[in-house]
């Protein structure tokens, strides 16, 4: 089955070969052996994990309406992954390699150096939160069997597992077995998280100390919209290494609907997660859900999987991101030979794990975190580069009316919700420094 909707699919062939750099540009080679349910895996691996565990506090913020938010955002997510496809075959006879080389193609060398500092902002800042709840939870769950061990030194833990992957694998198409793990894991979590949830639900008779009165429930919180929008564009925003995961796959064409059945998935776990947290606890809903939930073993086991989940998750988002500015720096072996490259890769990618250490370290607060690098860097992923890219490539009298009508909505949604949940972002983050907890 192919995919019909992607007009650029006559220009994807269906081959076996390797996937060429243009004429122009370099790029790491990239054998096209992968299956589409690899890259299902690949795609579902960077969007369900820890942030699953932020979701019921955002359909706080905005009431039931959330769930409606979390269907549009995975049609959007798919209509944006197909324009972004039929940009990067936008020139005829080649493919445009990666996420800032089609900024490059459509707004010259600004374009570039612009989606490569918020593709690296947004793949460094989701590997942040990872960190920090990862870090958190290890000691949590250390301190329950009476061993004492500080934040930042699991932190450091956490980081060195993500580190020796992140600096052995070269790319994508060699971290499929590691995606597919991680998937099962974090589906797991969520189910836990879900069940223990409802079993655990506020009560006359079960609640927690600081609350004296059941929890409330609202059907739409307009005010919580912009920033909720921020925060579930942060689940969907893969642009960034849908040209990685594309160029892996045997058969490209598949790339569309491949993707609608990713985002289904995503979705369902997405839509599991926040109903079951935000049914239990309403307007006492915390970020993350965890700290909702009693010391029970189950949700041990659930978050111990959910830390051994962003270890394999954390590869897959920091190559992508890496990938971007090691072709920028001309570290290829094609440049520079395979054992500078290699002695290259390990010292950059090693002071970018370094550098997300510290950063984590120095602003420990989870969901804040998520929401800030979810308003600067994941709203203009998701909804404006991909866009305009799109309608600058094709030229707007080439596009439909009604594709260009919803080209231009989805960019002033984007816009609002990258202001307003960057504000609420700041303010929430303030908040978290001043009285020492997110």
């Amino acid at each position: 089955m192919e995919d019909a909707t992607d007009r650029g699919s006559s220009d994807t062939p269906d081959t076996g070969k390797v996937a060429t750099a243009s004429d122009t540009h370099l790029e790491h080679a990239v054998p096209r052996n992968g299956s589409w349910v690899g890259a299902v895996f690949n795609v579902m691996c960077i969007s369900i994990g820890t942030g699953t565990m932020n979701l019921p506090s955002v359909v706080r913020r905005c009431g039931w309406f959330g769930i409606v938010l979390f269907v549009l955002m995975a049609i959007v997510g798919w209509y944006v992954g197909v324009l972004f496809k039929r940009s990067m075959y936008s020139r005829p006879g080649r493919r445009i390699s990666s996420f800032s080389l089609v900024a490059q193609e459509a707004f010259g060398l600004g374009g570039y150096w612009f989606a490569t500092c918020i593709t690296y902002l947004y793949c460094c800042g989701t590997v942040v939160s990872w960190i920090i709840i990862s870090g958190t939870q290890i000691t949590r769950l250390l301190g329950f069997a009476q061993v004492h061990l500080n934040e930042k030194a699991s932190m450091a833990i956490i980081a060195t597992a993500m580190w020796i992957p992140f600096t052995l694998l070269k790319t994508l198409g060699e971290i499929t077995i590691a995606s597919v793990f991680g998937v099962l894991t974090a589906m797991f979590t969520v189910v836990v998280l879900g069940v223990t949830s409802l079993q655990h639900k506020y009560t006359d008779t079960y609640h927690s100390p600081e609350f004296d009165s059941g929890p409330t429930h609202a059907f739409i919180i307009a005010s919580g919209i912009p920033s909720a929008l921020a925060s579930i564009s942060f689940m969907y925003a893969g642009a960034v290494v849908f040209p990685h995961i594309e160029a892996n796959m045997k058969r490209p064409g598949q790339f569309g609907w491949m993707l609608s059945l990713a985002n289904t998935l995503v979705c369902g776990a997405y839509i599991l997660s926040s109903a079951t947290g935000y049914a239990a606890f309403g307007s006492q809903t915390v970020s993350p859900i965890l700290n909702n939930l009693p010391n029970l073993a189950i949700v041990n086991a659930a978050t111990i999987l959910i830390i051994v989940h962003v270890v394999f998750a954390a590869p897959v988002m920091l190559v992508s991101a890496n990938l971007e500015l090691e072709l920028a720096l001309g570290v290829m072996p094609d440049i520079m030979g395979k054992r500078k490259e290699l002695a290259w890769r390990v010292v950059m990618r090693t002071i970018t794990m370094g550098i997300l250490l510290g950063v984590s370290i120095a602003i420990p607060y989870f969901g804040q975190v998520i929401d800030l690098v979810s308003a600067i860097s994941t709203t203009v992923v998701f909804f404006l580069v991909p866009v305009f890219c799109y309608v600058k490539l094709f030229g707007w009298r080439k596009i439909a009316k009604y594709e260009l009508v919803l080209c231009f909505i989805l960019a002033g949604v984007g816009a609002v919700a990258c202001v307003w949940g960057l504000i609420d972002a700041i303010k929430s983050l303030r908040a978290a420094i001043q009285s020492g907890h997110g």
